[in-house]
């Protein structure tokens, strides 16, 4: 039964949300992006948090080729912000690792769905600053899977078939 319950539920489970974080590096290296999202089941709330895996428009110039980044909204005034935690990376054209921070949180007037910008600085002093943009949006439908799921059903199928034949034959 628990499987039978486990196997439901999956199907029933999509994302509803997409959450986008991007950073405009033109500053230190002409048409740079660095970008990534991530699929929610709700949007980001007051309080609430989540780790972004972001990678470069142009990977052969940075080091690490993927950061990963903490998107959090706090209270602001007027509106909610949202703000970007543990983003560094190395530039490779000069050997110089930056450490980019906010300044100047994006703020939205409707948490849902979204699209705000906000400014950041990298270092202290700066050594440059540019902006960074936050999106919320809807996902797409869920596209289905009959082939997985006629698989799966299959598979449960045969297990509780076979474990009540099983309980026959002992007795």
């Amino acid at each position: 039964m628990p499987v039978l319950l486990f196997v439901a539920c999956s199907g029933l489970m999509h994302a509803a949300v997409i959450q986008t974080l991007s950073f405009d590096l033109s500053a230190l290296h002409a048409g740079s992006i660095l970008s990534g999202s991530v699929n929610l089941q709700n949007p980001l709330m007051l309080g609430d948090s989540t780790q972004i895996p972001l990678t470069f428009s142009d990977p052969a110039d940075f080091s690490p080729t993927t950061v990963l980044a903490t998107l959090s909204v706090t209270n602001g005034v007027p509106n909610d912000q949202f703000r970007f935690s543990n983003v560094s990376f190395t530039y490779l054209a000069n050997n110089k690792t930056y450490n980019l921070t906010v300044f100047g949180a994006a703020s939205c007037v409707v948490d849902f769905p979204c699209q705000a910008t906000g400014g950041y600085q990298a270092n202290s002093p700066a050594a440059f600053s540019g902006t960074y943009t936050v999106t919320s949006a809807a996902a797409p439908a869920p596209v289905p899977e009959p082939s997985y799921g006629l698989l799966v059903s299959g598979l449960v199928t045969s297990l509780v078939l076979g474990r009540r034949l099983f309980r026959l034959e002992a007795q």
